[in-house]
């Protein structure tokens, strides 16, 4: 007997209910009654082990008064009920929760409720992880004997899980091919009977069905890790309380949940996939050509304007889904991005995204016409709904159905998979045309912050960590632009070999004979038309490919070419004096040329040029004439409040005004 508790011996045996009269008690059923012997039992006596050892500790009295105290049993012999006395006792000692009922399950279950600040879809994705994995593994568990053995089990039978999942979609997949090779054999064509046909000679095979299970679809690293966060966060409130002193889930080790890397899809890749009809496991990003002929098929769709935005402004579905007429300037030809749509369990909710998705994005000319096609088409619906006196929602949004419903995020994705497979283009997901997006703009030059702007990422590490290893000839160019910094006489350069034209006084190389004289074919047309005010002279086509230098670009590609309108202006930054205006003028500019080219429909730049009296130049670019005279309006308006900062003051803080002008 301890002085603070006790272990003892007792066990299940069970005795008749009898009363003082020595008859036995019935219940209200009519059967017999009967209580445990506990450590009554007279069998505990005898040498032979009967029952189990428990220990008692009698504990604080609780906030009403009432004693209380910490049974606890089913140990194997005495030693093993004295060590849990022990550590029992330490746990009061250091105020810690002593509760033995507590399930896991029950915890997560609080704790989920208790949550009442978090956003609703990350309840939803806790919610999530804790009903499909969580509980099924760990929710019988008492959340004080919790250990790093069941979690790591939970996630092994997860890993194992999706070996079962991979075969289960490999068969579904080989069905569903042999059933078309069937149905293009004996499926009903144009001509034959319907009611009367015979049956087909050969039946058709039959496609399984999988079974329901709470894991449908295989689970990745990422995933997973997410899975342990969840039951992180929850251990870390039970440590909180003084319930668990360790967070096992911490303790767990798992795959890295990095960000897979993005992969086009190449010829090769396209027919793997056409062969054996499997959809890929990495992130999949469409060739240039393959989103051309995606844009080409869906002219006459309702929300190709939607499309054209995903994959050349990297729009998130949510981002398209809550973008408003409000926040769309097409003078200026800019977006402001502020609102989503999201579904939390199959339902729309509007919220404002995170505040690194915030931004604004500047629109390609060809953007900018079809959002401003998309305006007239919603008009003409709306006046065609009015005539049949129908009603037409007024909510300001973008995209709509084409009753103007308002759209919900999981539509447009399954509006998108229906595409895809109409037009037989190898899978891709709707978030993967922000990977197409980083493609195109990383491949026409643009460095990793504009990506990283454009598409609303947090860190630039994010942006370079998905995307670099889509285009490998980023890395190259990299690579020889580093080298060329450095003057060496001996310097070693590869064999590549390419046909060096001389463009505008550029040295532009290409790879291919073909590419290099459709080159030199579209620049000398470009030059015929336009005359001395666009290039120097005409350009030769060489007789063969050179070695290469490194220097520079090399285009394995036909670079591309556009017009280019610009309008620029300088004002007087003390009085605000216009100084000079250039016209509009336009003009083609071709993709080497960085400091002229561009995709944005208008581009514009304020700037105070150094010095005291250096004037404040305005100057826009672009490839919407539209676009770039409303987008000079609002840089004149800029220019105007820049030239404020900058007039001389009167009062006692001239010298740190004028200094703060010059510096900005």
């Amino acid at each position: 007997m301890s002085s603070t508790g006790s272990v003892y011996r007792r066990c299940t045996c069970r005795e008749p209910v009898r009363d003082e009269n020595g008859n036995q008690v019935l219940d209200a059923g009519g059967k017999p009654k009967t209580r445990e012997l506990g450590s009554k039992c007279p069998k505990l006596k005898g040498k032979k082990a009967h029952g189990t050892w428990w220990y008692y500790l009698p504990l604080k009295p609780g906030p009403d008064g009432k004693p209380r105290r910490d049974r606890k049993g089913g140990y194997e012999d005495k030693d093993e009920a004295q060590k849990a006395l022990t550590k029992a006792i330490g746990k009061t000692d250091r105020g810690e929760v002593i509760d033995h009922r507590t399930t896991v399950a029950q915890f997560l279950t609080k704790w989920l409720e208790g949550r009442k600040t978090l956003e609703p879809t990350t309840a939803s994705s806790y919610g999530s992880h804790i009903r499909n994995y969580l509980l099924p593994a760990l929710g019988d568990i008492k959340l004080e004997d919790l250990t790093v053995g069941p979690i790591r089990d939970m996630f092994d039978e997860i890993e194992a899980r999706n070996l079962v999942i991979g075969y289960e979609v490999a068969l579904v997949a080989k069905a569903r091919a042999e059933y078309a090779e069937w149905k293009a054999v004996y499926g009903r064509k144009p001509g034959r009977p319907k009611a009367d046909a015979a049956p087909p000679a050969v039946p058709p095979p039959v496609i399984p069905k999988r079974e329901p299970h709470p894991q449908m679809r295989v689970v990745a690293p990422a995933t997973m890790q997410r899975i342990r966060a969840t039951l992180r966060s929850a251990l870390t409130q039970a440590i909180r309380e003084l319930r668990i002193t360790t967070n096992w889930a911490k303790l767990v080790e798992l795959p890295s949940g990095k960000r897979p890397k993005a992969l086009l899809w190449t010829p090769e890749r396209v027919a793997e996939w056409r062969r054996t009809s499997e959809k890929p496991s990495k992130v999949m990003v469409w060739t240039p050509e393959q989103a051309g002929q995606f844009l080409d098929a869906i002219e006459s769709d309702w929300l190709r304007a939607f499309w054209h935005l995903a994959i050349f402004r990297g729009l998130r579905r949510g981002e398209g889904a809550g973008l408003e007429w409000a926040k769309t300037s097409l003078d200026t030809a800019l977006i402001t991005v502020d609102w989503q749509i999201v579904t939390v369990d199959g339902k729309p909710l509007g919220k404002a995204p995170k505040q690194d998705s915030v931004r604004t994005i500047a629109l390609d000319s060809h953007t900018l016409q079809e959002l401003r096609d998309h305006r007239d088409r919603m008009e003409e619906a709306r006046k065609e709904a009015a005539d049949a006196g129908l009603p037409w929602p007024e909510h300001g949004s973008v995209f709509v159905r084409e009753d103007g419903a308002p759209i919900n995020p999981d539509y447009l994705t399954d509006r998108f998979e229906l595409l895809c497979e109409r037009l037989g283009l190898p899978p891709v997901r709707l978030h993967d045309l922000r990977h197409l997006a980083a493609t195109l703009l990383l491949g026409s030059g643009a460095d990793l912050k504009v990506v990283q702007e454009v598409l609303g990422h947090s860190t630039i590490v994010l942006t370079a960590d998905t995307y670099t290893s889509v285009l490998p000839t980023l890395d190259r160019e990299s690579a020889e632009k580093a080298a060329a910094l450095v003057p060496m006489k001996t310097r070693r350069t590869s064999d590549q070999q390419a046909y060096v034209l001389t463009l505008g006084g550029l040295e532009v190389a290409v790879v291919t004979k073909e590419h290099a004289e459709a080159l030199v074919n579209e620049w000398n047309t470009l030059v015929d038309d336009h005359g001395s005010g666009f290039a120097h002279r005409l350009a030769v086509m060489p007789e063969e490919a050179t070695s290469w230098s490194g220097l520079g670009r090399l285009w394995d590609r036909l670079p591309r070419h556009t017009v280019i309108f610009s309008i620029a202006a300088a004002f007087d930054r003390r009085s605000g004096t216009l100084l000079y205006q250039a016209p509009l003028i336009g003009g083609p500019a071709w993709e080497f040329e960085r400091d002229l080219f561009t995709d944005q429909a208008a581009h514009s730049s304020v700037e105070a040029r150094l010095g005291l009296r250096g004037p404040i130049e305005v100057v826009v670019r672009g490839t919407d004439q539209d676009a770039v005279m409303g987008a000079f309006a609002q840089a004149r308006q800029e220019a105007e409040a820049l030239q404020l900062r900058f007039q001389p003051s009167t009062g006692p803080d001239q010298g740190e005004a004028s200094g703060s002008a010059d510096a900005a």
